[in-house]
């Protein structure tokens, strides 16, 4: 496969963009972690216990620190590599067993971050679909069954990548290994993984929802409240996921141009990265609309409400 001559100047630009937007979305995460612990210290003991009673909190955080995670692992792992090969020295990357073990660590990484927005939307379809359950609503479930199974979902998943379909590794004339794109099964693959999948069960919980709040519309229901706020968070989810796509939509359409010809277009993988450190941005600014409780905690200095 031929690969075309890139563009250095515009290259470095687009390079350059994508490692100022990943620290900013490090940045934003590492403030609004911080202030979840500054509330949380500030708090009277009752409020602290209020505090560790609520789920969205907890998922919230998790999400946090997914976007935490991924932006030290991206920036070390590819922009600190790419700015040493661009502007010191020239040096030698090998394609080793740890390098390509790190690079399916921050792919799994990506993948379970997506997949903690179906967490959020499953909490929210459990709450609306089977309210009498109360433990599947409660901070422990989540925290010792929930929130591990989707890292094990996040990791699973991406594991073929690596195992199955061998597609990580050194890219050619590229500091770091990652997924290539030039493999056809993984290319079909990761995108099912990362966004089809779950994007759809987002949607799914999404209309079972709306079923059962227009279901329940003509009913009295002391949870009909609740019930319309957690079709408000899901919608809002699904807004943000495809605004997402769309961000990472100039990647495939430069895939679907250049590989049926033949062609490697050596900006696909800048132009992957930079989706990438846009999403992470988008994703840590919108965490407050998507978690009401999370949005009043750190705006306010009173007790943390059981409203949302």
């Amino acid at each position: 496969m031929t690969v075309l001559s890139p563009s250095s100047v515009i290259g470095q630009i687009r390079q350059l963009t994508s490692t100022i937007a990943n620290l900013l979305a490090l940045v934003l995460s590492l403030v609004l972690l911080c202030l979840f612990i500054y509330k949380f210290f500030r708090f009277n003991t009752f409020q602290r216990k209020k505090f560790s009673s609520e789920t969205s909190i907890f998922l919230a955080i998790n999400t946090l620190i997914l976007l935490i995670t991924r932006s030290i692992l991206q920036f070390f792992e590819v922009d600190l590599n790419t700015i040493k090969q661009n502007y010191f020295p020239p040096q030698e990357f090998h394609d080793s067993f740890s390098c390509r073990f790190r690079a399916y660590i921050l792919l799994s990484i990506h993948s379970t971050l997506y997949w903690s927005y179906v967490l959020k939307s499953t909490f929210r379809f459990t709450r609306v679909i089977y309210p009498t359950y109360v433990r599947l609503h409660q901070v422990t479930t989540y925290v010792y069954i929930f929130i591990p199974i989707h890292y094990l979902i996040g990791f699973l998943t991406t594991l073929p990548i690596w195992i199955g379909f061998k597609a990580v590794y050194l890219l050619p004339n590229e500091p770091y290994c990652t997924a290539s794109y030039n493999e056809l099964a993984s290319l079909i693959y990761m995108p099912i993984v990362a966004f089809i999948l779950p994007l759809s069960i987002i949607s799914i919980c999404y209309i079972c929802i709306v079923v059962q709040i227009r279901r329940t519309a003509a009913v009295s229901s002391v949870n009909q409240s609740r019930n319309r706020r957690d079709f408000v968070v899901i919608r809002r989810i699904i807004m943000i996921i495809t605004i997402l796509s769309l961000v990472s939509l100039p990647l495939f359409i430069d895939l679907f141009v250049f590989l049926p010809k033949g062609y490697t277009d050596p900006n696909m993988n800048s132009i992957g990265w930079l989706s990438s450190s846009i999403n992470a941005v988008i994703l840590a600014l919108s965490l407050p609309l998507v978690d009401p409780k999370m949005y009043r905690l750190i705006s306010k200095t009173d007790v943390v409400h059981t409203c949302a």
